[in-house]
């Protein structure tokens, strides 16, 4: 377990808040567990199928060697310090329907549909046994589909469709109706660069 702190941009101004805020609440707000040591304590936040993990009162990021990228560890405090009390919406969105999304939109194809297509497009069993890794749920879209709970209150959909004479292989990202409630479309772009990039690194090359 990795324990990283920092005190600059970007982190600054999620590390500000949670500062100020009651731990307990932060936990309550965002569906993680709170756990009382000493004098202070953890937030647990459940990320796709591993464990990320704050602590306070200095507000330490605990990482597992799987989520210690820089930008699973910016993620996570800015989830903690933007989550509202609004639960999963239930409802599957196009990137380019989120708030403020469509000038991103672009960058989701290019960074994380297209690669994605490329390497599992005639590989769908290598896309299913990757996701297994990353806490990925079996859904009914497509030739194959999983979500992630990349936070508790924020889930991702990656779905493929199969190339073939006709078609190339096709993949799309899609977002809860509710996660820019909890962050915003720069952040879950990031968080789904995050997904597709470790389903790319368990497949390995084609």
């Amino acid at each position: 377990m990795e324990i990283e702190k920092w005190g600059d941009s970007p982190f600054e101004e999620p590390l500000n808040i949670l500062r100020a805020s009651a731990p307990g609440a932060v936990a309550s707000r965002a569906g993680c567990a709170w756990e009382v040591e000493g004098a202070g304590g953890r937030i647990v936040i459940p990320s796709l199928g591993h464990t990320m993990a704050v602590r306070f009162p200095d507000v330490e990021v605990e990482a597992p060697r799987e989520l210690s990228s820089f930008s699973m560890k910016l993620l996570t405090l800015l989830y903690l310090s933007k989550c509202t009390e609004s639960a999963p919406a239930g409802n599957w969105v196009a990137y380019r329907e989120l708030p403020n999304a469509r000038f991103y939109e672009p960058v989701v194809a290019r960074s994380v549909e297209d690669p994605v297509a490329r390497r599992f497009g005639a590989d769908i069993s290598g896309f299913e046994q990757a996701s297994c890794e990353w806490g990925g749920r079996p859904e009914q879209y497509g030739d194959s589909a999983r979500s992630f709970e990349l936070f508790p209150k924020v889930a991702v959909l990656f779905i493929l469709w199969r190339g073939d004479s006709e078609f190339p292989a096709r993949a799309s990202v899609l977002f809860d109706d509710g996660a820019s409630r909890h962050l915003n479309a720069f952040d879950l772009r990031m968080g789904a660069q995050e997904i597709s990039s470790r389903l790319l690194r368990s497949a390995g090359p084609p």
